[in-house]
């Protein structure tokens, strides 16, 4: 019993065009073929029939990360281990809603950081759009899925979690996430990078708190908010990293972090502002890890570039 992958994520947008344009023109990604048509601007990576879900909202941000439990009876096990420790969920059993995901069940929580999350499992049927994935631009293929074919997901995210932070991890152990790297940047707090697939992680948690008013819209220990760092999309070859950094430079996309290749999973990329207010990384070559690899540890984000732009 354990979450499988980073399914997809649910972005709250004042303007679902602007990641429309984003989405497609920008990233390479495809818009959805088969989802309802139900005012939302569904995104597609790969053969799934979503995996950006942009919702009409009144501020710009992440609303839900959604992890796949692969499994009727992983999902009914995951909701009875959620009743056991007293975590507050909700059951969504609506049939819209459930269509609005292409999901067979849904449960809607959050950690206990404040991070709101969905919890899913899917019939097989519902897991494949029948229209092959093609890109707006030069990408060839998302990397969603691991060497021996099984799913890894969109990619990552990270959240801030300044709250109970050694409880978050934990929170997320008992889901079985296994610790793949722990940085402690010096004066910047500490991460955890964690994975449930061959990704080398597809969650990380960091001990500081999301950007606020009170903040000065940075960054900050002091700060209680929980949110979204970045998310992660990955692609196969640097050529497509860097024709994307093209498009996002003739656009004057702001670029958060310059390129550069991590210390952790050896992924190289740069990370863009995304029109949600958080970061996307756009990287490729990032280290897909095998069960029982050992934790690392490491004091620096970066071997060289991720040069931070403001």
């Amino acid at each position: 019993m354990s979450i499988k992958s980073l399914a997809y994520l649910v972005v709250q947008s004042t303007d679902q065009s602007k990641w429309q344009d984003y989405g497609t023109n920008v990233c390479g990604m495809m818009e959805a073929t088969s989802m309802p048509d139900n005012d939302v601007v569904y995104l597609r990576m790969d053969e799934r029939p979503f995996r950006y879900a942009i919702v009409k909202g009144e501020v710009d941000g992440l609303l839900y990360a959604g992890f796949d439990l692969g499994s009727e009876a992983d999902f009914k096990a995951v909701a009875k281990q959620l009743s056991n420790d007293g975590v507050a969920y909700e059951n969504i059993t609506d049939a819209a809603d459930l269509a609005s995901r292409a999901v067979s069940g849904l449960l809607r929580l959050a950690d206990p950081s404040g991070n709101k999350l969905e919890f899913t499992w899917t019939a097989d049927a519902l897991k494949e759009d029948k229209v092959p994935f093609k890109s707006a631009t030069d990408v060839k293929a998302f990397i969603t899925k691991a060497e021996d074919g099984s799913d890894m997901g969109l990619g990552h995210v990270v959240f801030y979690a300044p709250t109970d932070f050694e409880g978050v991890h934990d929170f997320y152990q008992k889901l079985g996430f296994i610790d793949s790297d722990i940085t402690l940047l010096d004066g910047m707090g500490k991460i955890y990078f964690m994975r449930c697939d061959p990704r080398h992680h597809s969650l990380a948690l960091w001990s500081w708190g999301a950007p606020t008013p009170e903040t000065n819209f940075a960054p900050s220990a002091d700060s209680k908010a929980p949110g979204c760092v970045h998310a992660m999309a990955e692609v196969g070859s640097l050529r497509e990293v860097g024709s994307c950094l093209d498009r996002v430079n003739e656009r004057k996309i702001p670029v958060v972090s310059s390129l550069g290749e991590h210390i952790n999973d050896e992924m190289t990329s740069f990370y863009m502002l995304t029109p949600g207010n958080f970061a996307l990384e756009f990287g490729c070559d990032g280290l897909q890890l095998e069960e029982g690899t050992p934790v690392t540890h490491n004091t620096q984000a970066s071997i060289w570039g991720h040069k931070w732009q403001g």
